[in-house]
């Protein structure tokens, strides 16, 4: 059996021969090579330089981090804008929402030490920015590349399974991007009723991805909050 196999038996409630070996090594990728990685660009094309990486080390492919296999538009009323700048000269990413009941942004920043994004600033601080957000993320729609997957597919071939990754709940948004554990938690208790009414609106939204993606050609589509330790 090769990689793709095994994987793929697991699935069926087959035994493989071996434990499927498959390992997300963009991180390390990216860090051993000294490439800067860009949280607000997705790749169209395959990351040939990183499977190939995973397929020189032995270890099955399975996850494309910044794949573009969708892309998300808002419906007239809603704006998003990415800025890239610099604190100090260091990278800085800011995502701006605009809407008719006003406008929030979040930032990140390069941090050298851990080679990745970390929250420079929370987008949510309010209950009013909490509504803006919920009304952003109820606009948007969802439109399927799906000739990008199968690239990739093709590219990864027997030495792994190409996952088809989706984005977070509405849970998972608040903790992760938006207004983080600490900013959450109180916020389930100070404002309950419009926490229940946002979370609805972007899970709501998710759904109608999920419906698309079920479509897809996809033989697994990854859905998770990427929670850490911390929470």
């Amino acid at each position: 059996m090769n990689i793709r196999n095994r994987i793929l038996s697991v699935y069926k409630g087959e035994t493989p021969d071996i434990v499927p070996y498959m390992l997300d090594l963009s991180h390390w990728f990216y860090h051993k090579n000294r490439m800067l990685w860009d949280l607000s660009q997705a790749y169209e094309k395959p990351e040939y330089e990183l499977i190939d990486y995973h397929k020189k080390v032995g270890a099955g492919f399975y996850m494309p981090n910044l794949g573009f296999f969708f892309s998300v538009k808002y419906r007239t009323g809603v704006s998003v804008e990415v800025k890239k700048s610099s604190i100090k000269g260091v990278p800085v990413i800011t995502w701006h929402y605009i809407t008719p009941i006003g406008s929030i942004e979040r930032m990140r920043i390069w941090q050298e030490q851990t080679y990745s994004w970390g929250i420079k600033d929370w987008g949510v601080k309010t209950e009013q920015d909490l509504r803006i957000l919920g009304y952003a993320m109820g606009q948007r729609t969802f439109t399927p590349h799906w000739d990008h997957y199968q690239a990739w597919v093709d590219y990864v071939g027997d030495d792994g399974v190409v996952y088809l990754p989706f984005g977070y709940s509405g849970m998972g948004y608040l903790l992760s991007y938006w207004m983080g554990i600490e900013g959450t938690i109180c916020a389930t208790y100070d404002w309950p009723e419009t926490m229940h009414e946002v979370i609805d609106q972007i899970n709501e939204s998710n759904l109608a991805c999920i419906d698309m993606l079920a479509k897809s050609p996809a033989e697994v589509i990854i859905m998770g909050d990427n929670f850490s330790s911390d929470i």
